[in-house]
Parts: C-alpha cells; structure tokens; sequence
C-alpha cells in the first residue's frame, strides 16, 4: 500500500468549489492512497486531522481559508504528519506567506512535485494562545470583536469578501467596540519595562503579514517570520487620529507603527501573558475562540510538519 494522504475541505469557504475538489481529488488519488473528507462544524476538521495522525496516515492536506489551516494544525500539533495547504478561503495569510499559489489546483500541482522531488517537509514554530495553536495570527479585543461580527453574517461574508471585512471593521471601530477605556494589560518579560498596561488592543503574529486585502500585504508586526519567536503589536489609544493613518502605514512600509509611541511593537518573545479587568473576545487566525480574561501566548518551536 502507498502513502496515505487526507484532503480535508471546508465547502463553505469562499473559494473552495465541487469542481475544484473533483479535479484535486482526482490528481491526488493518482499518487496516494487517498480519502477525502468535507467539515460540518467548527472544530471538525482538529477531530479528523488528530485521528488521521494517530491512524498514521502521512500527509493530511487541508482545503480552506485560514481556519481550516488552524484546525488542521491543531489537530497535527507535535505529530509526525505533514500538513499540505490548498488555500480556499479569502486571503489566505499563512499559505501566502510560504509562497504557495492562490489558486488551489495549481497549489495540488506545486504539492505533488514537491513531494515527488522527494524534498522532506520543513518544520515550523506555531503560537499557542492557552490550549490553542495559531499558525499566522491571533487577537485580544479588537479584531476578534471584527471576526464574530463577520461570523454573524456568513452568507454577506461569502458575497461581499473582502469589501464586507473592512466594512465590518469600520462598524466595529465607531460603534461596538469601547475606546473610552482601556482594559489589557501586557507582559512579555520579568522586568518592569516589560510590562504595560493600559491598553485596547493586542495583536500576535507567528509569521507576517497580519492579513492582505487584495494584493496588498497588511504588516501590523513588520518583523515576524518563520525563523523565530513571536512579535505583538498592542495600543494604548483608539483615536481615529491616530489608529487610521496607522492602518495605512500598516499597508506600506510600516513607519508609523515603529516609529509611533502609541504603538507597542515587541519582537521575537517565547512568551507573553495577557490580563484583562473583564473577559474579552479572543481570535487565532480568524476563528473565535471565545472570551478570557487572562491567557498565555507562547511560540512553539519545530511544532508542524509542512510542505511547502
């Protein structure tokens, strides 16, 4: 018997189609002992991705955006199966990040060749917020308050892509979220200058960008890369003077935000706590994870095996 490979596929992702699944999975099952596997539920695809890891299969591919990815790295965490990436959804952070195509047939072309070259698959560090793994991003506040806005309206989500995402951030900005009083306090060290507090947002990135809309690469922690730990970008204002021309910067070359000092930006820690006066909304990698009021993030080194 060959190699065992799993595509696991979101079909409510933005961009993940029957035909699209049809010709991957007939190019696949060429090559591998192949099963494929669509999710009905958040949290579907860790269950399917652990059993396939604990069952031995060699390589689990996931279909999806950035969610699918999460669970199917939380499920392979510390195991010795590869993870393959077909991205799906719509923007895709972390497979763009490792220079996979957008396109996910052209990403099943670029999978099987590198496999069949023989090239291992590399080793990657994750961010751990508590229990949960993050591949590309995770948030306190303010941008996961924006995921389960987004959540609340899949189908204007899966219509309105990326256009319904900044629109949801504005109507967060101005009417949901509290910029009158800050509630987050950050530590990434034992020494006083490693603390602050008084903050309204955190932000931690495994790799950058932070998101992209369209071609353009949103870099909220310039610095962040595969090659160490994990960066944060926190604030202690929300004023529209200062957040906007920030959220520009962020779409260029990031001045404002290194140079700002309204703007925390920490780079390469193994560790940080967050502690906040009442419990907040908490997102890893555009998925809610629901609401704490204190938590750990930590980078895992050489947590996940992937091909890319």
């Amino acid at each position: 018997m060959g190699r065992r490979l799993l595509l696991i596929a979101n079909g409510n992702a933005q961009n993940v189609t029957p035909y699209g699944r049809g010709v991957i999975a007939k190019a696949l099952s060429a090559e591998f002992d192949f099963q494929q596997v669509q999710t009905d539920r958040p949290g579907h695809a860790i269950s399917l991705a652990r059993s396939a890891a604990e069952e031995g299969v060699d390589i689990v591919v996931a279909h999806g955006g950035d969610g699918t990815v999460n669970e199917v790295a939380n499920g392979l965490a510390g195991t010795g199966t590869a993870v393959g990436i077909l991205p799906g959804g719509l923007a895709n952070v972390f497979a763009r990040s490792l220079g996979i195509p957008e396109d996910a047939v052209e990403a099943a072309g670029m999978l099987l060749e590198r496999i069949g070259s023989g090239a291992p698959p590399r080793r990657v560090p994750l961010g751990r917020i508590d229990d949960r793994y993050f591949v590309a991003n995770a948030g306190v506040g303010f941008d996961a308050t924006i995921v389960r806005q987004v959540e609340l309206r899949q189908g204007t989500k899966k219509r309105g892509g990326e256009l319904f995402f900044v629109w949801t951030g504005v109507r967060v900005f101005f009417t949901y979220y509290d910029r009158r009083k800050p509630k987050i306090q950050l530590e990434w060290g034992d020494g006083a200058t490693e603390t602050r507090d008084g903050l309204f947002l955190t932000i931690f990135q495994n790799t950058s960008p932070y998101t992209y809309l369209g071609k353009r690469e949103m870099r909220l922690c310039p610095d962040a890369g595969l090659d160490g730990g994990v960066d944060c970008f926190a604030l202690d204002t929300m004023r529209t003077r200062t957040v906007l021309p920030m959220a520009i910067s962020a779409f260029g070359r990031a001045r404002r935000i290194r140079r700002s000092k309204r703007a925390i930006l920490v780079k390469d820690r193994q560790w940080y706590v967050v502690t906040c006066e009442s419990p907040m909304l908490v997102q890893a990698d555009g998925e809610l994870i629901g609401e704490r009021d204190r938590m750990r993030i930590e980078s895992v080194p050489d947590a996940l095996l992937v091909f890319s």
